[in-house]
């Protein structure tokens, strides 16, 4: 008998079962096997059964019910596409700088939600709310002698409609003329109202015949550290005027050495150049939180700049509007140097402050202190800097008693100085309670102001 070597027609019992390597379609290929070897030696081609899911959709009534499913939701699309009631996004967070808008059938704005907390406002917003109250000042210096006369410029800020202008007293030390101008382009000529070289502040005021945008003042005091901050001033000169840079909040309260002045100061990243000082450094809302005043100059360093908390500032600036100057401050009335140990054993000195000078009809001058006298304590308290000596006064009012231990020529003497209050006339003897930069160990590194 002739070998049979049609597959289609061997026995089933006689199918070699081969396991298949793809675990996930071994099922279906020993099915297929199985189906390609009938039971009976039928040569007629294989049909197989139509799978559940055909027959159900070739059932009319299924059919039927999916296309009115199909039909009515279409409808539905069209309908909401056609008609689009008034709503509210009020709940919708959008990311930083990104404005969301409802729109109404009539395609008018329903409401606009920008930033990521309420009240927030995008970058470009800021910038067109903040930068008509931000100007250039142009101080001119007179010059004698051989002495040519003096170029500098700096930053200010509008604060009121009428024309004041907070800045750095920096920026306008030393100017008999004063411009300031707008971004618009106005100039208008200005004078010192008041100036407080401690906090370096001063306000000026511009003769303008109409009312001018103002800022609004923020509160330093929620800031945190992280918190986004906008820069806006006039670097270089008032030819880039205007200028916004963005940064963080870096740091808040710090405590710097600067110029020889101790000041709490805010840190940010936001690029400052020379010229900004004055200007505004101003939070997501458009409101101004600083002043900015310093930077650090180091060959190496990038990001370090400073600015003058604005609630340390807003009392000053008060002030200065109400009365031309800081009220209810004290003076001691003198200049004085660190002496160090080393400069001690060199001099057969205590470890104290030097005093290198007394102001003509200060408090000190009538409390009997003299040059050369070295201050060891006050109220108690030992002292090596003038920064801690003045931290002690101004714990005290005018009219009250600051007792002072000193060293005289070997003799330990107390002395009770009643304190004065600063007045206008008293500005160049500011710089007498300020010790001399002769410490490079106060400053890790270098500062400087912002005008140019």
């Amino acid at each position: 008998m002739e070998e049979n070597k049609n597959f289609d027609c061997m026995p089933e019992q006689e199918v070699e079962q081969v396991d298949s390597p793809c675990n996930w379609f071994a099922d279906d290929f020993e099915e297929s096997f199985r189906r390609a070897v009938p039971r009976h030696r039928s040569l007629a081609p294989y049909k197989p059964k139509p799978k559940r899911m055909r027959r159900l959709f070739r059932n009319p009534v299924f059919a039927a019910v999916i296309s009115s499913l199909i039909t009515c939701c279409i409808c539905l699309g069209v309908f909401s596409a056609a008609y689009r009631p008034n709503v509210t996004v009020g709940s919708v967070l959008p990311q930083p700088g990104e404005a969301v808008r409802a729109r109404g059938y009539d395609g008018d704005v329903v409401q606009i939600a920008t930033g990521t907390a309420e009240g927030t406002l995008s970058i470009p917003d800021v910038y067109d709310l903040a930068s008509p109250t931000v100007v250039s000042i142009l101080c001119k210096s007179r010059g004698g002698g051989y002495v040519q006369s003096k170029m500098s410029s700096g930053s200010g800020i509008i604060i009121r409609h009428d024309g004041y202008v907070v800045t750095n007293n920096h920026v306008i030390d030393g100017a008999s003329e004063i411009t300031v101008t707008t971004i618009a382009g106005q100039n208008f000529a200005a004078k010192v109202v008041g100036r407080d070289s401690r906090t370096d502040i001063a306000v000026l005021k511009a003769d303008n015949d109409t009312a001018l945008p103002f800022a609004e003042l923020g509160d330093s005091s929620t800031l945190r550290v992280g918190e986004m901050a906008l820069a806006i001033g006039n670097p270089l000169r008032e030819e880039l005027a205007g200028t916004l840079t963005v940064g963080y909040i870096s740091a808040i309260n710090r405590s710097m050495v600067i110029d020889g002045k101790q000041m709490t100061m805010l840190q940010t990243d936001a690029a400052i150049n020379p010229g900004n000082s004055g200007g505004a450094l101003l939070n997501m809302k458009g409101q101004v939180i600083g002043i900015n005043t310093a930077k650090s100059t180091g060959y190496d360093v990038e990001g370090l700049g400073f600015a003058i908390p604005i609630n340390e500032a807003k009392p000053i600036i008060e002030s200065i509007i109400q009365h031309g100057y800081v009220t209810g401050r004290v003076v001691i009335g003198l200049k004085g140097q660190t002496v160090t140990e080393a400069i001690a054993k060199a001099n057969d000195l205590p470890v104290g402050v030097y005093i290198k000078e007394i102001v003509s009809g200060s408090a000190a001058e009538k409390a009997g202190l003299r040059t050369g006298d070295v201050i060891t304590a006050c109220d108690g308290q030992a002292v090596t800097t003038i920064d801690e000596i003045n931290k002690i006064r101004d714990s005290h009012k005018v009219g009250e008693t600051l007792t002072m231990q000193i060293d005289r020529n070997g003799q330990t003497l107390t002395v009770s100085v009643v304190l004065q209050e600063e007045k206008p006339e008293d500005t160049e003897q500011k710089q007498t309670e300020q010790e001399q930069q002769q410490q490079p160990q106060q400053i890790p590194f270098p500062f400087s102001w912002f005008g140019w």
